[in-house]
């Protein structure tokens, strides 16, 4: 009959137990080791994905801020513009109404006859004056004022009123302007005519 020897097994078994158990650990470590790289990772990521937006959006605000200036000088030229475009109207509206003036200041000097006086001149409206001063008699008033209409520049004048003061007869006439009279530059040595024709009648009358 064959003896069987007798082995012991534990140590063998409680060998594989611990590397078993240190195989784990080992794993374990390696896992968490991963998971702390990725977590790494990512988070070095996502600082990178928000510093490149930061960038972003600061270039973002400075482009913004540049149009901001850019469009904040464009609107003062254009406040700029509006004001000259205001002052040069102006200016051409005081142009015309100073050769207005003068162009009337000289239709009715002409017109005027022989010791007849114009002693004030007032706009009630741009197609409106007012005309006083004072004659030698109500026949060189009335001279006047059928010498007016001739010009083609003034209308309707009536006779607002009249009184003596001492050797003279105080008159108000009131006109109106047939049209706004802006006489141009190239016009200017042809407008006496007008004038100068009412002025043939005016001595005409003074002759009847």
């Amino acid at each position: 009959m064959i003896e069987l020897t007798k082995i012991n097994l534990l140590p063998y078994r409680e060998e594989i137990k611990q590397r078993k158990k240190q195989q784990f650990k080992v794993m374990m470590l390696a896992a968490l080791l991963a998971g702390l790289g990725l977590s790494v990772l990512a988070y070095l990521g996502i600082e990178n994905a928000v510093s490149s937006q930061q960038g972003r959006n600061s270039f973002l605000e400075s482009e913004i801020a540049k149009l901001d200036k850019d469009l904040g000088e464009i609107q003062k030229l254009q406040q700029e513009k509006e004001n000259f475009l205001a002052k040069k109207l102006k200016v051409e509206e005081l142009q015309e109404k100073r050769s207005q003036a003068a162009y009337i200041i000289d239709t009715l000097n002409v017109l005027t006859p022989d010791n007849t006086y114009l002693t004030a001149i007032e706009a009630e409206s741009p197609t409106s004056y007012k005309v006083t001063g004072h004659a030698a008699s109500d026949n060189k008033i009335a001279m006047l004022m059928r010498s007016l209409p001739s010009t083609g520049v003034f209308a309707q004048p009536e006779l607002l009123s009249i009184k003596k003061v001492d050797n003279y007869q105080e008159f108000t006439l009131k006109v109106l302007l047939t049209q706004n009279i802006t006489p141009a530059p190239a016009a200017a040595t042809a407008t006496p005519a007008a004038p100068a024709a009412a002025s043939a009648a005016a001595t005409q009358e003074q002759e009847k």
